[in-house]
């Protein structure tokens, strides 16, 4: 970088396409010393993107951020975005983007290390998005138990809601990303004075929501400290009771949006959980209203891509799209299946084959937004620009996916490939 600024004259603000500059893309990566060094050599902090993403809230919320607090990497995205907050004049460290703050974006990506140094600079623990969607909620969004605990050790408070009226309990006990944390969020939330009686837009309470997505440990940890539902007062109040209840509320539920198409109704539960990427942020489905069934599809499709049954495959993971889009497996998995229905076909319409392959580009290019760590989607958007002949953005594809695991032997062997295509291509141009 010294080279190429002090003696290439290189512009060390210079943008690309997408409107990244150089500090933005070292803060992606979690590079701390690039990040310094830029700075060093005149590089803007307060340079912003069009939604006013600045590099520092690219590093709260960088893809290698979200580690165990002690983790090299996670502690790099904390020192980045500090070094980031003290070259603003201003020190501003609840500068505002359309994604929220630098606090909001390290929540939603689960920065447990990051979300600790901004409480520690006085980061505003109550801000929230512009969507209305606070700390808690996005913390417990992003299946990081240790994130939430910072955020609410810090003081974020539980009962923030968007317009569609979804607590951060109700998120902990029912999103596709928490499954695996959902009983401790539940909890932890709980402890935090979270109202377990809080009802969203569609009267669900956070033990509805749990037990509509099959958590029955978090619906019997809710059930002694929920309200018992008005049906249920006389015929006592057990887990069998609020599973009944629940399945009578989403009855009602979808009887109330009868006619609508199943896209309207979960438009309703939408809210953005935003984290800076070099695209508009993306929308992820609540879950409370499709992810058991979302789930369901998806393990369809994955047993019928086992089976060598890619068209069965790719039906069944659009049918589980369709019901929760916010599932970067679900995404990838698509993108494989239609590369390899691509790969068995014989020589024929190029027109088609090229629109195949583009489905399975946006397929992997919207899994590796969704989850910016999941080396297999970077693999296969790789694998579809290879097939399209964009040599350049294939091997970027491989080679950024190489930056998150170094030693993957396909990401190698595809990047490799990538270069060796493009040169000969280039050659037979010439």
């Amino acid at each position: 970088m010294r080279v190429l600024a002090r003696e290439c004259g290189c512009d060390v603000d210079a943008r690309d396409k997408d409107g990244t500059t150089p500090l933005m893309a070292a803060a992606d990566y979690a590079r701390d010393a690039a990040v310094r060094e830029l700075l060093l050599l005149g590089a803007d902090a307060s340079v912003a993107k069009k939604d006013g993403t600045r590099a520092v809230h690219r590093a709260a919320s960088s893809a290698l951020s979200s580690g165990p607090v002690d983790d090299p990497n996670a502690v790099a995205a904390a020192s980045a975005t500090e070094t980031l907050i003290d070259a603003d004049a201003e020190k501003n460290v609840d500068v505002q983007s359309e994604v929220g703050t630098p606090f909001l974006c390290a929540c939603a990506r689960g920065a447990e290390a990051t979300v600790r140094m901004l409480a520690r600079r006085g980061a505003d623990v109550r801000a929230t998005t512009p969507a209305q969607v606070g700390a808690a909620t996005l913390a417990a969004s992003s299946g990081v138990l240790g994130a939430l605990a910072a955020a609410l050790e810090a003081g974020a408070p539980t009962d923030v809601r968007p317009p569609g009226g979804m607590t951060a309990l109700h998120v902990a006990a029912s999103h596709p990303n928490a499954a695996s944390i959902s009983l401790e969020a539940v909890d932890v939330l709980l402890r935090a004075g979270a109202d377990p009686n809080a009802e969203d837009g569609e009267g669900l309470k956070a033990i509805h929501a749990a037990a509509v997505t099959g958590r029955v440990d978090v619906v019997e940890k809710l059930v002694s400290v929920t309200k018992p539902d008005a049906a249920n007062d006389a015929g006592g109040w057990d887990v069998s009771a609020a599973q009944k209840s629940a399945q009578a509320k989403m009855r009602a539920i979808q009887e109330k949006h009868r006619g609508k198409d199943l896209r309207s109704q979960l438009d309703s539960k939408r809210n953005q959980w935003t984290v800076p990427t070099n695209e508009p942020p993306y929308v992820a489905v609540t879950g409370v209203l499709d992810a058991h069934s979302a789930a369901s599809k998806k393990r369809e499709g994955d047993e019928a891509f086992v089976k060598g049954d890619d068209a069965s495959a790719l039906a069944a993971y659009d049918q589980s799209l369709r019901l929760d889009d916010s599932n970067a497996k679900t995404f990838a998995n698509k993108a494989a299946a239609i590369l390899r229905m691509v790969g068995d076909k014989s020589a024929g319409d190029l027109k088609t084959k090229t629109s195949d392959l583009e489905k399975a580009w946006r397929a992997a290019r919207s899994a590796r937004h969704l989850d910016p760590t999941y080396v297999k989607a970077w693999y296969r958007e790789g694998v579809a620009l290879t097939e399209l002949g964009d040599f350049e953005s294939a091997a970027v594809a491989f080679f950024e996916g190489m930056q998150i695991d170094g030693d993957n032997a396909d990401l190698k062997r595809g990047f490799d490939e990538a270069i060796r295509r493009g040169r000969q291509a280039s050659g037979a141009k010439a």
